[in-house]
């Protein structure tokens, strides 16, 4: 053969089988162990994530019990606690979509079974049944967007019944439903984002909220006492109210800024991010432009979470200049009623949280005492507010009749929204 070196072919032929049969054997083996881990190791995670929210029981208990207060709205009296948790959830929406939709792909079959069938290997094919189901994007995603919503209304309709004033309540209600009269017609038909009439609600709505913030959640404005008292006085009838706990000033305006910007992001996050077409059944995404979908949807849940953060800041402060206000109110009449020889007055413990209660800056002076309602509503003094807030000469059969009529506009609009995209 020209002088080339060759192998016996009986001892090169066994070793190529022989190697052709290891390597074989070991990617049989690595391919089984890749199946089986695909399934398992999200199955691990999302089930250890389970038990950590869940276990120790004793500590993870009262959470629990202080949530299913605000979900369990209106059977329950509307504590501070109870209202501050329930606008923390109406944060919350995009993570329990996720969740929903993480439900739906591991534990449930929806994923695990396509993960062992043969016929789907990659994860894009595993989430075909997931994309598919119409119980998920039809009634658990819009379930987990108007919820919390639904949940803080209802709150604000238990507190109208018992305090039995229109305001500021039902006022705060209509912040909730015009938020999910927002969120329930852009996750429906997502075609109406581009109506100049979706654009004014979506736009008005988020002003209203902000104005709420100012002057009803944080009582930041109050009204300036030198407003046209004379010449070249203040042009501004609102300054920053006098009395503060935060030291610095610049705090107040720097929040204000951010909690204006990330409204407008937070309200984005109400609209989940794929929905079921009607047409082809299959999952859109709700933006068109993917990059937008993957990265700016991201970063605005977290921003939500963040704008709630810096906002509780601001609301808890003013709920404390409240309470220390009320509390200082009554123990002045305690001290002028007391018997006792030192001119104290005793001091009794509250029993139980109080009932949350709504009010502005301009509505608590400094004495604790209750004021005339901000703008607009304190515009003209012709305007008899406080009659029309005052529900009292009204029965419990009237009162509830009226607040039926707000919980039917709430619900009513998920359905005509979904009517009209023809999913029931």
């Amino acid at each position: 053969e020209g002088g080339r070196y060759i192998d016996p072919p009986s001892s090169r032929g066994d070793d190529d089988n022989d190697n052709n049969h290891t390597i074989n054997h070991q990617r049989s083996w690595m391919k089984y162990a890749a199946r089986i881990a695909a399934p398992v190791f999200p199955l691990t995670l999302f089930l250890l994530a389970i038990l950590f929210a869940i276990l120790p029981w004793r500590k993870r208990g009262p959470t629990f019990a202080i949530t299913s207060l605000t979900i369990g709205a209106p059977f329950y009296d509307v504590t501070f606690r109870d209202g501050f948790v329930g606008d923390v959830l109406t944060s919350t929406v995009r993570p329990l979509q996720d969740l929903a939709s993480t439900v739906f792909f591991v534990p449930l079959g929806l994923g695990l079974g396509a993960w062992w069938g043969r016929e789907f290997y990659t994860l894009d094919a595993a989430s075909v049944p997931l994309e598919r189901s119409w119980m998920l994007h039809t009634v658990v995603l819009p379930a987990c967007t108007l919820s919390p919503l639904w949940w803080r209304f209802l709150q604000n309709l238990r507190q109208c019944y018992d305090a039995k004033q229109r305001w500021p309540y039902l006022g705060n209600a209509l912040k909730y439903l015009l938020a999910a009269e927002v969120a329930v017609f852009g996750l429906f038909d997502p075609s109406v984002k581009q109506s100049p009439l979706w654009r004014t609600c979506f736009f008005g709505a988020t002003i209203y909220q902000v104005w709420w913030d100012v002057f009803m959640d944080w009582g930041l404005l109050e009204r300036n006492p030198t407003f046209g008292s004379y010449p070249g006085a203040s042009r501004w009838p609102y300054c920053l109210r006098s009395r503060r706990l935060y030291r610095r000033k610049w705090v107040y305006p720097i929040i204000f800024g951010i909690n204006l910007c990330l409204r407008f992001v937070g309200m984005v996050t109400l609209i989940p991010p794929v929905y079921l077409s009607r047409s082809t059944g299959l999952i859109v995404n709700t933006y068109n432009n993917p990059d937008f979908q993957l990265f700016v949807g991201s970063l605005a849940a977290s921003a939500e979470i963040f704008r709630r953060t810096i906002w509780a800041l601001l609301r808890l402060e003013w709920e404390v200049i409240k309470t220390s206000n009320k509390g200082d109110s009554e123990n002045e009449v305690k001290g002028m009623t007391s018997n006792d020889s030192d001119g104290v007055g005793n001091l009794s413990e509250e029993d139980g949280m109080q009932p949350m209660s709504i009010a502005s800056s301009g509505m608590v002076g400094r004495d604790g005492r209750r004021r005339s309602p901000p703008w607009p509503f304190a515009a003209e003094k012709s305007f008899s507010f406080a009659s029309l807030s005052d529900m009292s000469h009204l029965d419990d059969i009237q009162i509830l009749s009226e607040l039926c009529v707000w919980a039917t506009v709430f619900s009513g609009i998920a359905l005509v929204a979904a009517a009209h995209r023809e999913v029931l």
